[in-house]
């Protein structure tokens, strides 16, 4: 880390002017650092400032700032094509990043892959496919779970008030339970002793008292909580949690987008916890700060038809490129 200066410097001081003239007021910028170019973990400001890269683009540049290798894909792809809808034509990097997401993500069954461009359109298209296939209204998610901003995902997150604030009404049928945070326990309670409670919760009190458990089509879950505070669960959650599914016949739905693609130490999270999902979600660091978004979900469960969902620019070629980089040998 090199500061030449206090930030925000003269030109960043400029910036920042104009940006408050024009951008909208809901970002959340806290630190007035303008990005002129990065390289690995490094990025400079406007002003000539150096520093670590901590937040990699909140987790997205997983290969680090312009990675020479991510710079010729995207270079050599967007000379050959920058766009052909993969909802109305076929194109073999599609397939081939399909195939490759097919073989990692947890599971024997055959996969199938739905492209978004962003983690929010992955949990959109979730929460259709499971409306869909299920046939049930309900769907439960977890306080301090984050799922996204547009209006299905933001009903579903439960992190922070602000995030709805204004928004209401939303999507109906959601209801939202304690996550296991044993650091913090919301029914104040002792792990180990507790034996798992925040789940026996979801059987004993929720389908129980209001939400009838043939309703609910599915449960969508972090395998870490992410904005709740990275709360990493004890070892019982997801399979006792993934156990109550199964019994009741609701679906299991991972939000991958911020613990998955190796973030974890595994490919996917729940590979910690030898838990398969039947759908998972992933964005941020899959495409090292290009823009893609993946729906995974086990072949029975796409039953839906051509035209029941679909996208204009989800999965761009360029996006695909980036991930289906091959090893040097």
């Amino acid at each position: 880390m090199s500061i030449v200066m206090q930030l925000p410097g003269p030109k960043g001081a400029t910036w920042l002017e104009r940006d408050a003239a024009v951008i909208s007021p809901s970002y959340t910028r806290s630190y007035p650092f303008v990005m002129d170019h990065g390289s690995g973990t490094e990025v400079w400001d406007v002003d000539g400032n150096r520093f670590l890269d901590f937040s990699a683009g909140i987790a997205v540049v997983s290969t680090g700032h312009s990675h020479p290798a991510v710079v010729k894909a995207i270079q050599e792809q967007a000379a050959r094509f920058i766009h052909m809808s993969g909802t109305d034509f076929y194109y073999a990097q599609q397939i081939t990043l399909a195939e490759r997401l097919n073989e990692l993500a947890p599971g024997e069954e055959p996969k199938q892959v739905f492209f978004t461009n962003s983690g929010t359109q992955s949990v959109e298209a979730e929460l259709n496919l499971a409306r869909y296939f299920a046939g049930h209204p309900r769907f439960l998610a977890f306080i301090g779970g984050f799922h996204g901003r547009t209006m299905g995902a933001l009903s579903l997150t439960g992190s922070k008030a602000v995030h709805k604030r204004g928004f209401m009404p939303l999507v109906p049928g959601i209801t939202h339970v304690p996550y296991a945070y044993c650091y913090r326990c919301p029914l104040n309670l002792e792990y180990p002793a507790c034996d798992i409670a925040c789940v026996k919760y979801i059987e004993d009190t929720v389908f129980k008292h209001y939400v009838p458990a043939d309703e609910v089509a599915a449960i969508f879950v972090e395998p870490i909580q992410g904005e709740g505070g990275y709360v990493v669960p004890p070892p019982e959650f997801h399979p006792r949690l993934k156990a109550l599914c199964e019994k009741h016949g609701i679906l299991f739905v991972a939000d991958e987008v911020q613990s998955g693609i190796g973030r974890t130490g595994k490919m996917f999270a729940l590979e910690h916890w030898d838990v398969v999902p039947d759908m998972i979600c992933l964005a941020k660091g899959i495409a090292s700060g290009m823009p893609l978004g993946v729906m995974v979900a086990r072949r029975s469960l796409m039953t839906w038809p051509p035209g029941a969902h679909a996208n204009t620019f989800g999965g761009n070629p360029i996006s695909y490129a980036v991930v289906c980089l091959k090893k040097k040998k």
